[in-house]
């Protein structure tokens, strides 16, 4: 009779090598992607901390950022990270709150150096722009519509009290917002309201008012358009050579 022979407690297995491989790879992949999140975290608040110390005196902000991409890490050392987002749904501006969402990207590790390419979108509600006509010394009331922005107020002259109200339609250029007179009215008392849109908008047809905005931008930034709704408005800009240093954010535009 032929003894069995026992299989072999040390038979080779081919495949415990590849399976140490794989673990010893994927261990490193998760270390990695752990420490490029922390990378992560530490590079957006060094810029959040970057941006609100460089930001004017009359602006408050708690800036979020974000910063897009697979790893942040490869960007740092490739010296541009791809995409950076900042927003803040509460900034104010000499107390008037206004909602900020910014989008760079190609931005620079190095603080002296232009962004690619820089979008925004400012946005300030009905109360806010009640705020802002206040600010700018105006005692009427100012309402919003659809791409339309409107004004009521009283007119005081020789002891008599006219009330009146106008609305105007906003265009914009790359440094200013002007405005087209759609309607005005006066209020006559006894002789009823009269429209006086026709007059106004021969009278201004050559030369409407307009108001530079680039005087409150950064110098570089430009305006893209405006949007208006009953319940807000919203300004749309745009730059590619803002930069995050504080000489770029404190230095204004100006018109030409």
């Amino acid at each position: 009779m032929t003894a069995t022979t026992a299989p072999s407690a040390r038979k080779r297995r081919p495949w415990v090598p590849v399976v140490i491989v794989l673990a010893v790879i994927a261990a490193l992949v998760a270390v990695f992607f752990i420490a490029d999140a922390i990378v992560r975290g530490v590079a957006e608040q060094r810029v959040k901390a970057e941006i609100e110390q460089h930001l004017p005196s009359n602006v408050q902000a708690d800036v979020q950022v974000s910063i897009g991409g697979v790893s942040v890490i490869g960007q740092y050392l490739a010296g541009t990270f791809d995409e950076v987002r900042l927003s803040d749904a509460k900034l104010t501006v000499d107390g008037i709150p206004l909602d900020v969402d910014v989008t760079a990207t190609g931005v620079p590790v190095e603080q002296d150096q232009p962004i690619g390419n820089v979008t925004s979108t400012i946005t300030v509600d009905a109360q806010g722009a009640q705020q802002i006509t206040k600010a700018a010394g105006l005692t009427g009331k100012l309402t919003l519509g659809k791409d339309v922005v409107g004004y009521a107020d009283e007119l005081k002259a020789l002891g008599l009290t006219v009330p009146y109200s106008f609305e105007v339609k906003p265009t914009t250029s790359a440094d200013r917002v002007t405005f087209v007179p759609t309607k005005v009215d006066v209020d006559a008392g006894a002789f009823g309201t009269i429209d006086l849109s026709r007059a106004a908008e021969a009278l201004l047809a050559t030369n409407p008012p307009s108001l530079c905005v680039a005087q409150y931008l950064p110098a570089g930034a430009t305006l893209d358009g405006l949007t208006i709704t009953p319940k807000q408005a919203t300004a749309h800009l745009s730059s590619t050579t803002l930069r995050l240093d504080a000489a770029s954010l404190q230095t204004l535009g100006t018109c030409s």
